[in-house]
């Protein structure tokens, strides 16, 4: 159990004005903004969150799309976090710390030029976005530069040296349709993301078999947890010189010329190197192999979410 981060009550501003001054401020706690969309597999956000913040120094938050809000709610996510950090049923999301911000937060605390923005304080806090699910509609979207959520606003704003892990989730022929294919492709290869899945094949929710379900969730945690460790070992190498030869606390995943870069350095300083280690680390991690889409699980899935989408 994190002793010094439960619980906290927060209040907007909460990002720039409260936890940190600057993007590149280095404290050792690892920022998550995990992002649903409208897919069914947005019924494991609350499993998600309440696994991560079960570990030492990570911080969550969650940005919700309409669409998604049909599947989880903020009390689901109250009531994992509750669990995970076996604490009161009285408190709720401002007292836990873990908030599901929705398109209308956006502009319901917004009243003058000058007031914080909340895509823009939460790209300033996030050390790493999580979209799980990412749904057609959502990728098609941010492929196409779309900012028309608080979701893909975030997206558009985010630091090129802020990684963003993206877990396809969506029906078969979706999944399938030539417009993913370029769409996922333009997000690996020009954004930079880590596509993650889809499992291989099996029953989706609607009944279709074939590829289209989301990673596991459970996967999706335990590459969190490990960039979050390479994240801290790089914060103590700021106070600990002796540290800052030394590698990260994690299995090594691929060719030892990749070494773990500073996720908080500026952009110039690993885009690259990033992409290549974490990518390495995405295989090692969950057996996954690389495709002219991503990286795509081969492993057969009997769970029976993660499938169709509602936009």
């Amino acid at each position: 159990m994190k002793k010094s981060h439960i619980p906290r009550k927060f209040s907007r501003p909460f990002v720039s004005a409260r936890y940190r001054q600057a993007d590149d401020t280095k404290d050792g706690v690892f920022r998550v903004v995990l992002i649903t969309s409208g897919s069914v597999a947005s019924i494991k956000a609350p499993d998600i969150v309440g696994a991560l913040v079960k570990t030492p120094n990570i911080d969550v938050q969650v940005v919700a799309t309409k669409a998604s809000s049909h599947f989880y709610t903020q009390a689901d996510v109250d009531k994992s976090v509750r669990n995970a950090y076996n604490i009161s049923e009285n408190l709720g999301g401002n007292e836990i710390g873990v908030r599901v911000w929705t398109d209308h937060d956006e502009w319901s605390d917004w009243r003058k030029v000058g007031e914080p923005i909340l895509h823009i304080e939460l790209r300033r806090w996030a050390d790493l976005v999580v979209i799980a699910p990412c749904s057609a509609d959502l990728l098609a979207k941010i492929a196409g530069g779309i900012c028309d959520s608080l979701a893909t606003s975030l997206l558009r704003a985010l630091s090129p040296s802020t990684p963003v892990i993206l877990c396809p989730a969506m029906n078969t022929h979706m999944y399938q349709h030539k417009l993913t294919a370029k769409h996922l492709a333009f997000v690996q290869d020009e954004l930079e993301y880590l596509i993650s899945g889809p499992q291989g094949s099996g029953q989706l929710a609607c009944g279709d078999n074939g590829p289209g379900k989301m990673t596991d969730w459970r996967d999706i945690v335990a590459f969190v947890q490990k960039l979050a460790l390479m994240h801290q070992s790089s914060a103590s190498a700021v106070t600990d010189p002796q540290l800052s030869s030394k590698e990260p606390g994690v299995s090594q995943p691929g060719p030892s010329t990749l070494s773990a870069p500073n996720l908080s350095s500026p952009a110039s300083d690993h885009p690259n190197n990033f992409h290549k280690w974490a990518a390495s680390l995405l295989l090692d991690n969950s057996g996954y192999s690389q495709s002219s889409t991503g990286v795509v699980d081969q492993r057969t899935s009997t769970d029976g979410h993660g499938d169709d989408e509602r936009t």
